[in-house]
C-alpha cells in the first residue's frame, strides 16, 4: 500500500472544566485529557484537529489546552462544540488555532462551526455564512483535489434516540452542498462521545470516543459506557491518501 501523504490525529469532547480537580459524570476530564496528550506528543502526525466542546463553559480551560497545544512539534487546529465558548476560543486567534482551510499535498481540510442556532439541549446547526463559506470552498477545490470535511455535530444518523435529536439541526442543507462535489471524500465529528465509521454514498464518516466520559451507543437515552474496554480516554489516527481514501483507527487507553 502506498504511504499516506497527510496523517492527522482528531482528539473530541474533553469538557475541560473551570479547574483541573473538578470532575464531571464520574471522572476527571483533565486527568484524562492529560492522559491523550502524553500519547499524542509521541506520534508522527502533520495535524492535531480538536473537534469540540473543548471546554465545559470554562473560560479558563482555553489557556490551559492552549499550554499543551503549544508543547507539540505539529501545529493543532480546532473548531468549537455546543459546550465551548467560541468568544473566548477567538482570543486564540494568533496562534492559528482557528484556520478554516488547511491545504496539505492534495489534501483540503474545511474546518466547520456547527453551533449556530442552538436548541438549549445540545444540538447546533451550520449558520447561512458557515453554508456559504462551504459552497463557495468547494466550488474553490479542484477536481484533482480530495477535501475532508471537519464539524462538531454529527450529520448523519448513529442509531441513538437522543442523540440524533441532537444532531446537525440543518444537515439536509449541508448535504444538497456536499452531494455536488465529488471532490468530498470524508466528513469527520465528535459531539457522539464513541467510535463510528459510516458510510453516506461515496462519502465516508468518522468519529473518535472523547478523552472524558464516554456515552453507551445505540441508546433511547443517554447512559454513561461502563465497559472497561470502552469507557476510557481514546483519540484517533487518520491516514489521507494521494487516491483519496482513509485509514482510521481509534487508540484507546
Amino acid at each position: 500500500m502506498a504511504e499516506a501523504v497527510v496523517r492527522l490525529l482528531q482528539v473530541s469532547d474533553m469538557h475541560l472544566q473551570d479547574t483541573p480537580e473538578t470532575e464531571m459524570k464520574g471522572v476527571n476530564p483533565e486527568q484524562r485529557f492529560l492522559q491523550v496528550m502524553r500519547h499524542v506528543k509521541e506520534q508522527n502526525a502533520d495535524i492535531l484537529l480538536l473537534t469540540g466542546d473543548l471546554s465545559h463553559h470554562s473560560s479558563s480551560a482555553y489557556q490551559r489546552l492552549s499550554d499543551q497545544l503549544q508543547q507539540l512539534p505539529f501545529p493543532s487546529y480546532w473548531i468549537p462544540g455546543n459546550h465551548d465558548l467560541t468568544g473566548e476560543m477567538y482570543q486564540f486567534a494568533d496562534l492559528g488555532y482557528g484556520q478554516k482551510v488547511i491545504e496539505q499535498d492534495n489534501w483540503r481540510i474545511l474546518l466547520l462551526d456547527s453551533t449556530a442556532e442552538p436548541d438549549g439541549k445540545g444540538g447546533g446547526s451550520l449558520s447561512d455564512p458557515e453554508l456559504l463559506f462551504l459552497a463557495t470552498e468547494l466550488e474553490e477545490t479542484s477536481p484533482d483535489q480530495h477535501v475532508l470535511i471537519v464539524l462538531h455535530h454529527h450529520p448523519v444518523s448513529v442509531e441513538s434516540i437522543w442523540q440524533d435529536q441532537i444532531m446537525l439541526g440543518n444537515a439536509d442543507q449541508f448535504w444538497s452542498i456536499v452531494d455536488g462535489y465529488d471532490q468530498v471524500r470524508a466528513v469527520m465529528f465528535g459531539h457522539v462521545h464513541q467510535s463510528w465509521q459510516l458510510q453516506r454514498g461515496d462519502v465516508a464518516l468518522f468519529s473518535v470516543p472523547a478523552t472524558t466520559a464516554q456515552f453507551k451507543a445505540c441508546t433511547d437515552n443517554a447512559e454513561i459506557e461502563t465497559d472497561p474496554e470502552l469507557a476510557g480516554p481514546a483519540f484517533a489516527t487518520y491516514e489521507l491518501f494521494d487516491d483519496g481514501s482513509v485509514v482510521y483507527q481509534v487508540t484507546r487507553l
